[in-house]
């Protein structure tokens, strides 16, 4: 299993080459990834997250669904407390503490795990999605809430960017949250999951042939939006490499001995093949929502859209050695 899902991971990041050669080529534009982004995102996405409760329902499922839920919000709690404590001794701006905590768990996460390990673990990746976006919704935005106050300035300036700019931009964002395509996927999907819905057979095969492409299409895209980005870019900031390591690296090591000593895999039969989806999930690149929430708050969202994509070229590395370590190791 190890050796083949690896070479899964890796053909994935192949694919993302060959939309960055397209572009390079000019064969498409750099533009043309924005409809292949909205595809993605408003249609193949939320298949996949939908066909992936249409799982023969079992009570073993349903105690590997919540035991990733639980792992999720363990994780993401780690994430949370070390940076806040690593602030008070070496100070790190709103960016890139968010960036650091909030992987990509979602855009990169699914179609790997569609693809390389296959559509009946797909369940548990929307466990750690959900804990990921309650977590990102309240505390994530309050941090960059808390730098807007801070940013400058008191009085009718600061009142008037938190109320026009953060307050009402994030109930408006909230609202589209949970007007998600995705979102109301995963609730759908639940219902059905749980109150055990069948879907009328050519429906359920529509959805499940749709959801089947979201490995090409997303890789490609993301190779497509790399083609235009300049390198020397990526050296303007010191800092970037290590925030990089913190997310790439670091975190990926502790809870890789997490898992080892805390003997996570036993708590369920397939336990090590069922965490390794939350395992994924975590040391995924950085998430591409600190750069909306970094032009909400007006917090350097070209910095932030940096360690996006730096800490996603450096996952062609990370993730499969990692995966090796992971399937080696517990």
């Amino acid at each position: 299993m190890g050796l083949a899902l690896i070479e899964k991971i890796i053909a994935l990041f192949l694919m993302l080459f060959a939309g960055f050669a397209l572009v390079k080529k000019d064969i498409l534009k750099k533009e043309d990834s924005q409809t292949l982004s909205k595809l993605c995102l408003y249609l193949i996405s939320p298949c996949v997250l939908f066909h992936a409760f249409t799982v023969e329902v079992t009570p073993e499922r349903q105690k590997a669904f919540f035991l990733c839920g639980v792992l999720a919000l363990g994780i993401q709690g780690f994430f949370t407390l070390f940076i806040f404590l690593l602030d008070k001794i070496f100070p790190m701006t709103v960016v890139e503490k968010t960036a650091v905590i909030y992987s990509n768990c979602g855009n990169i996460i699914i179609p790997i795990v569609a693809y390389a390990l296959g559509e009946e673990y797909l369940i548990y990746i929307t466990a750690y999605i959900g804990v990921y976006n309650i977590l990102l919704w309240t505390h994530g935005i309050s941090l960059f809430k808390k730098q807007l106050k801070k940013a400058g300035k008191k009085g009718d300036f600061a009142d008037t960017v938190t109320e026009n700019v953060g307050e009402a931009s994030v109930l408006k964002k909230l609202s589209g949250f949970l007007k998600n395509p995705n979102i109301l996927a995963i609730i759908f999907g639940f219902l059905c999951f749980s109150f055990r819905i069948d879907l009328p057979r050519p429906l359920g095969q529509a959805i499940k042939d749709i959801g089947g492409m979201i490995g090409p299409v997303s890789m490609m895209v993301t190779g497509m939006v790399l083609a235009k980005m300049p390198v020397a870019r990526f050296f303007q900031n010191k800092r970037l490499f290590f925030v990089t390591f913190l997310r790439m690296v670091f975190f990926p090591i502790c809870l890789l001995l997490f898992f080892k000593l805390g003997h996570i895999a036993s708590l369920l039969p397939m336990g090590k093949e069922i965490f390794l989806v939350t395992y994924l999930s975590a040391i995924a690149p950085s998430g591409t929502s600190v750069n909306q929430f970094a032009i909400i708050y007006e917090q350097d969202a070209e910095y932030a859209s940096c360690i996006n994509i730096f800490t996603t070229l450096v996952a062609i590395v990370t993730m499969p050695l990692f995966v090796y370590l992971y399937l080696w190791m517990i």
